[in-house]
């Protein structure tokens, strides 16, 4: 199990459920890292120097507490530039509802830096640092934000003087089973004082500087489709889905300029740059469907993505596009298209297969979206149609729709408190318990009316219209919901 793995197993057996792998710059020194390569930037000689190397990682859990212990191995030979540091950290955890609050502390640290000859060390004695960060797990979206402050101050060369690295850091994100986004920014405040030798003569040198760093890690899953050149085989093309992690950082400093001797000149040292390291994508090519009946049809390419990631099923070679969407066909298109866990048979040592009771008197065991719609439910996605019923085969209207949608982002509860208007020319048509969910589709572009300016909030949806609306709501998942974690915060 990689580490990243480890630490969502850990969070797993707290009963507190991501959506997929929890992203995270690693460790809390604003850096990145793919499969090999970790790489961070310190100031405290008075210029930004990049290290890159090793990070391992270790985890361990034990009742409502976490230990992790980050060993790093770093390196600039230009620079002439080593580090090792060794860190423990202790988190509390306390869940309560859907949410859960982590409480971060130092347990050990040791941090050895020699550059161009000067040795810079801290422990654990020489460094304040806390953390704590918030968790909220909505049905498909799980969101967090955090801070930290540190002081950290390093003696040089055992008595020539000492630097104070202050640091305060934000930290925001999210976790879904298309993306996972946290973007760290990190405020230094740098205070050095140092006594070297000029002409014979002692002489303390102090300077200051600041820095902000901003470290972004992606998880993206994306889907393209593969069409095939030669035209003597059995399917024309599929999708490949294939995940990748991308790592940004970006820094921004003010600092001195330094003479060989390391006397301050009289300039300042400003500037600002930012590189980054991907992981290697991983593909995965999806089922061909066999539908004759949607060649050409203007929602063809969101059917057939749809229908290869067995979202949408297809009665051999007809699929129906302008047929109506019914409630348990929705109910697994949600639960498929957003990962959910969803439970399956269990066979007893006399092979026998138990069938978990159904919750709903109108969902026979025989019914193929069984097991999705007790998903969605259980995840509060959507409710049942009256006492012990769901109504699996009645069909779904695009309110009903856009419900299910926001209600899975956990965004329902962010429209106007007071009246308000959603803008469409129907806006008295729509239902009551849907005019919020209505609202935050349409701020969010999930939806769009008519060209003439009309939800039609009763209409009842084709599904070939569930097909695109899915498909864009893929797409928020991928694109949106990042650009706001991401390239806003970054101002790339």
């Amino acid at each position: 199990m990689n580490k990243k793995a480890l630490g969502l197993a850990v969070l797993l057996v707290l009963s507190f459920s991501l959506q997929g792998v929890a992203a995270a710059p690693p460790g809390y020194e604003g850096g990145i890292k793919n499969e090999s390569t970790y790489k961070e930037v310190i100031f405290l000689t008075g210029e930004p120097i990049v290290l890159e190397g090793t990070l391992d990682i270790s985890i361990r859990e034990r009742n409502n507490q976490v230990t992790e212990r980050y060993t790093y191995k770093l390196e600039n030979a230009e620079k002439n530039a080593k580090m090792s540091r060794t860190v423990s950290i202790n988190k509390d955890l306390q869940k309560n509802g859907d949410q859960l609050t982590e409480k971060a502390s130092i347990i050990s640290f040791k941090e050895t830096i020699d550059v161009n000859g000067s040795r810079y060390e801290a422990t654990d004695k020489s460094y304040q640092w806390s953390k704590s960060d918030i968790y909220q797990n909505k049905p498909g979206v799980t969101y967090f934000a955090g801070n930290w402050d540190g002081r950290k101050t390093y003696t040089i060369n055992k008595n020539q003087g000492k630097v104070t690295v202050e640091t305060r850091s934000s930290v925001v994100g999210y976790d879904h089973y298309w993306g996972t986004t946290e973007t760290q920014s990190i405020e230094y405040y740098i205070d050095s004082e140092r006594t070297i030798s000029v002409e014979g003569e002692a002489e303390t040198v102090r300077w200051q500087g600041t820095a902000v760093v901003d470290a972004s890690h992606n998880r993206t899953r994306d889907f393209n489709y593969e069409a095939n050149q030669p035209t003597q085989i059995s399917f024309r093309g599929g999708y490949l889905l294939t995940e990748q992690q991308e790592n940004v950082l970006k820094v921004t400093y003010d600092l001195p300029r330094l003479d060989e001797e390391g006397k301050l000149r009289s300039r300042r040292n400003a500037g600002s740059t930012s590189f980054s390291i991907d992981t290697n994508p991983v593909n995965q090519r999806l089922n061909v469907p066999n539908m004759r009946d949607v060649a050409g049809h203007w929602a063809e390419k969101d059917i057939l993505l749809l229908t290869s990631m067995d979202a949408f099923t297809a009665n051999s070679s007809y699929f129906g596009p302008s047929l109506p969407m019914n409630r348990g066909e929705f109910a697994r298109a949600i639960a498929v298209v957003m990962g959910l866990k969803v439970e399956e048979p269990k066979t007893t040592r006399n092979s026998k297969v138990t069938e978990t009771p159904s919750i709903f008197t109108d969902v026979t065991k025989e019914d193929p979206n069984r097991k999705y719609i007790t998903a969605v439910y259980e995840k509060g996605i959507m409710q049942g149609s009256g006492k012990d019923r769901f109504a699996p085969n009645q069909a779904l209207t695009r309110a009903q729709a856009v419900t299910v949608l926001v209600t899975t982002l956990g965004f329902e509860n962010l429209a106007p408190i007071q009246q308000y208007s959603t803008g469409f020319r129907d806006d008295r048509q729509i239902p009551i318990w849907a005019k919020d969910a209505v609202y935050m589709a349409k701020e969010l572009g999930l939806v769009q009316g008519s060209d003439e300016g009309y939800f039609q909030p009763n209409k009842v949806l084709t599904k070939a219209e569930a097909a695109a609306m899915m498909t864009n709501f893929i797409r928020y998942l991928q694109q949106d919901l990042r650009y706001d974690y991401r390239e806003r915060i970054l101002n790339f």
